[in-house]
């Protein structure tokens, strides 16, 4: 896994297309270290992430059920998104350097990123967005894990990189790094879903439940092997998550993971992994991708039960064959050198300008598919053609590349795509 801040006749490509509008724009607030991001698909979602807590994203709005934002779905301490947890026991536990000190043989501690515990400990680390256009957003920030609001193990960075799309994607790339004394995880560490459960107003508390194809509700603290994906889902909010990682990613993250943390206001749950030891030098980048449902929206899906969310995690581990056009198979990102950018959540082509692909979906949902096309030369198109439709899309030219979210879903096995004229 790389480190670092990823023809055919016409007439049987003809497939029926459902589409839609939408876009996706960012605003500034604050001033560092207090820094706020913005990000905003009309009509879709709002999202914000904070430098205080180390670039976690602490705010989360269902603008389709919600339009006027009173109901945050972050959880309140980390926000929608984390990563960590609880150590294993060592024999050598130093309190000064973030360990427990309990027990006949001591504990590594915590490590857990993002948190409000970052300010309190100036760790809130850099903020920035390194891309703008109405086809996404991506937000880079960089920190360290910390020890609740104990310990700030500088020793321990963490880059993310947060790519935000109209239609309800969110991709996250993790960079973790050890610089010295090693930290063992127990089996916590993983991408997780960190949603609120407030104890003292029970009647505004979501109450998720979170369930795998395979588990209706996921309650134990672990269980294995990992699936597919984990989905969120409540009988008080319309809005669902969707969480799932790139299939080879399953060596590392090999289980699911749960913690009830409702008791203090919380609930979390996500991919866990077998005691990864994290020595000096260690240095480790994975993906994963987070995708918003709700009801009654014409963008996002709605996703009740694992077995309707199951295309649109397929979607991302298993993408679309995409041919009929040359595919950049060495993007910084792409973790299997397939054209698809597991990072970025988009397949990467080269074309200097207009180009038609072909797009079997497979297994997957063909929801509003993704591209970067390296080496673009002209502007950005305003439709798409699927069979011969127009489709809106979101694009931008950035930096000689275009990026484009087709903005329908492709409900036919395979497709002729036209980006362009």
């Amino acid at each position: 896994m790389r480190g670092s801040v990823a023809c055919v006749a016409c007439a049987a490509l003809l497939c029926a297309v459902r589409v839609w509008a939408a876009g996706v724009e960012v605003v500034e607030s604050g001033a560092s270290p207090d820094l706020r991001f913005t990000v905003t698909s009309p009509g879709v979602y709002k999202a914000v992430v904070w430098q205080a807590a180390g670039g976690g994203i602490m705010e989360f709005y269902d603008l389709a059920s919600d339009p006027e934002a009173k109901t945050n779905l972050a959880g309140w301490d980390r926000g929608l998104f984390e990563v960590g947890w609880h150590g294993a026991a060592r024999p050598d536990p130093d309190p000064s350097l973030g360990d427990y000190g309990k027990g006949p043989r001591g504990s590594y501690g915590c490590r857990d990123w993002p948190s409000i515990g970052h300010k309190a400990l100036k760790a809130e680390g850099e903020l920035a967005v390194i891309e703008r256009s109405p086809a996404r957003v991506r937000i880079l920030a960089k920190s360290v894990f910390t020890f609740w609001s104990r310990f700030a193990d500088r020793n321990m960075p963490v880059i993310a990189t947060y790519t935000f799309y109209p239609a309800g994607q969110i991709v996250v790339q993790v960079r973790v790094q050890k610089a010295e004394r090693e930290f063992k995880w127990s089996g916590e560490y993983g991408p997780h879903l960190f949603l609120p459960a407030p104890k003292g107003k029970p009647e505004a508390n979501p109450c998720y439940i979170f369930s795998t194809p395979k588990v209706a509700q996921v309650k134990d603290s672990f269980f294995s092997p990992s699936e597919e994906l984990l989905l969120a889902t409540s009988e008080k909010v319309k809005t669902t998550f969707l969480l799932t990682i790139p299939a080879e990613q399953h060596l590392l993250f090999d289980r699911h993971m749960r913690h009830d943390g409702r008791s203090v206001g919380w609930d979390r749950c996500g991919y866990g992994s077998g005691g990864v030891l994290m020595k000096p030098g260690y240095d480790s980048t994975w993906a994963c991708m987070i995708q918003v449902g709700t009801e009654g929206s014409k963008v996002v899906p709605k996703m009740r039960a694992p077995k309707d969310a199951l295309p649109y995690a397929v979607q991302y581990r298993a993408p679309a064959k995409v041919t009929g056009v040359q595919l950049v198979g060495d993007d910084t990102g792409d973790f299997n050198a397939d054209g698809f950018n597991e990072s970025e959540g988009c397949h990467v082509l080269k074309s200097a300008g207009p180009v038609e692909l072909v797009y079997e979906k497979g297994e997957g949902a063909g929801f509003a598919p993704a591209f970067k096309v390296l080496g673009w030369n002209g502007p950005a198109p305003e439709k798409v053609f699927v069979g011969g439709e127009e489709v809106p899309c979101a694009a931008a030219v950035v930096d000689g590349r275009l990026v484009l979210q087709m903005l329908g879903r492709v409900d036919g096995q395979k497709a002729k795509i036209g980006l362009g004229k």
